[in-house]
């Protein structure tokens, strides 16, 4: 809070709590029918009245200054933000590019039956991978597409649990 709106506050305050003092004299003075009495004491209430409005406005002013500084505060936040993820953004950009860029052949998924899955498949009398002549070594890429037999790349991933 500013200085001038904490200052205004506080002045006007106190302004308008010593304005019922006077008040109170003028019409206990206009009750008795002391006229000069009266004047004297709403002459007072009329000043106190003015310093109240004063510090009213001096309120006002550190307010408005509140508010600017509040916007400015508020703004350079904002632009924090917008550098910290865009800078975020370049992060993930560089990453995605690392990985992308990491790999020299194209990057596939393989599967090899293990041992015992071959002697199950030769169990129920189906004829063994090797045995198969219409069988080919075939991999496939992310789109669906054939890509390098296993052996050519030299890349092998073993699936089994």
């Amino acid at each position: 809070m500013n200085v001038k709106t904490m200052e205004g506050l506080a002045g006007a305050s106190t302004s308008i709590s010593m304005i019922s003092t006077p008040m109170n004299v003028a019409k206990e003075a206009e009750r008795k029918g002391d006229t000069d009495k009266m004047k004297r004491a709403l002459g007072y209430a009329a000043g106190v009245r003015q310093q109240a409005e004063e510090y009213g406005d001096k309120a006002e002013q550190g307010m408005k200054l509140d508010g600017k500084e509040a916007k400015e505060q508020e703004k350079l936040r904002q632009e924090k933000l917008i550098e910290a993820r865009r800078d975020e953004r370049r992060e993930q950009e560089e990453q995605i590019e690392q990985q992308s860029g990491a790999g020299d052949g194209p990057n596939v998924d393989t599967a090899e039956i293990s041992q015992e899955g071959k002697s199950q498949i030769q169990a129920e009398g189906q004829p063994s991978m090797e045995q198969a002549s219409d069988v080919q070594d075939m991999t496939y890429d992310k789109s669906g597409e054939a890509a390098e037999a296993v052996q050519q790349t030299g890349e092998l991933v073993d699936v089994t649990a």
